[in-house]
C-alpha cells in the first residue's frame, strides 16, 4: 500500500511539473519606468532591436535567470478592470532586471504601458508571454571592451529567441557576472581576427562560423535562427 501511494503521488507530482513547465502566459503588476539609453540596462546590450529603445522591459528577479533571458521578447497585455482596452498588445525585449519586482511583474517603458492600458504610469495587473522577436535581422556578435587574446567575452545580439549555450573556438563559456556576455579565459592566445563562435538557441538552432571581433564593436553573422 506504501509503494502504491508513493507511485500515485510520485506521478501527481510529475504531472504537475510538466503543466508548469507547458503553461505559456505569465501574471503579475505592470509598472513602467524610464530607461535612457538601451545599453544602460543590466543586459549591457551593445546592440538592440531597432524598437528596443521605445520598446523596452525589465525582467522581475525571479525570472530574470542569471542574465539568460535578456535579449528575450514577450507580448504583453493587460488584463486589469481599469485598462480602457483588453485587446491592445504590445512586443518588448528585455534588456535589463526589476530587481524589486516580483513573479510574473514587468517593469515596461511609458509608451508600452500607455498602449495597452490606456493609462498613465500606475500599476495594473498584466499577462504576457515569451515570443519570437519581430524583425531582428541578422545575429551580431559584439565583443566588449576590454576583451583580449587571452580573456574574451562575447554577446549575441538580435537574436529571434532566447540563447542557450555560446563556445568560442569549440569551448564552453561561463557567464560573465554582472553583464550578459559569454567569457572564455585562455591560457594561449586567441586570434581575434578569425575566432569561431556558436550560438545555440533555446529551441536548438545553431548559427555558428569564424568571425573577425574588434573590442568594442559588433559583428554581423549574416545568420539566424530558423
Amino acid at each position: 500500500m506504501v509503494s502504491s501511494t508513493l507511485y500515485f503521488c510520485t506521478l501527481a507530482v510529475l504531472g504537475f511539473a510538466a503543466a508548469v513547465e507547458a503553461a505559456t502566459y505569465y501574471e503579475g503588476d505592470g509598472t513602467t519606468y524610464t530607461l535612457s539609453a538601451v545599453g544602460n540596462g543590466n543586459c549591457n546590450f551593445m546592440s538592440a532591436m531597432s524598437n528596443a529603445p521605445s520598446n523596452y522591459a525589465a525582467l522581475n528577479q525571479a525570472q530574470w535567470g542569471s542574465l539568460t533571458n535578456c535579449g528575450r521578447c514577450a507580448e504583453v497585455s493587460c488584463i486589469d478592470s481599469k485598462c480602457t482596452d483588453k485587446t491592445k498588445k504590445a512586443i518588448v525585449q528585455i534588456v535589463d532586471r526589476c530587481p524589486e519586482c516580483s513573479y510574473g511583474d514587468l517593469d515596461m517603458s511609458p509608451s508600452v504601458f500607455k498602449t495597452i492600458t490606456g493609462s498613465s504610469p500606475s500599476r495594473y495587473k498584466i499577462r504576457w508571454q515569451f515570443v519570437d522577436c519581430p524583425t531582428p535581422g541578422n545575429i551580431k556578435v559584439c565583443l566588449k571592451e576590454g576583451s583580449n587574446p587571452w580573456w574574451v567575452a562575447v554577446q549575441p545580439t538580435n537574436t529571434l529567441v532566447g540563447v542557450k549555450s555560446v563556445t568560442i573556438n569549440g569551448k564552453p563559456t561561463t557567464m560573465l557576472d554582472g553583464a550578459y556576455y559569454y567569457l572564455i579565459q585562455s591560457s594561449t592566445e586567441v586570434n581575434l581576427s578569425a575566432v569561431q563562435v556558436s550560438v545555440t538557441s533555446i529551441n536548438g538552432g545553431v548559427v555558428k562560423g569564424t568571425y573577425a571581433l574588434k573590442v568594442g564593436q559588433c559583428t554581423d553573422t549574416k545568420q539566424q535562427f530558423k
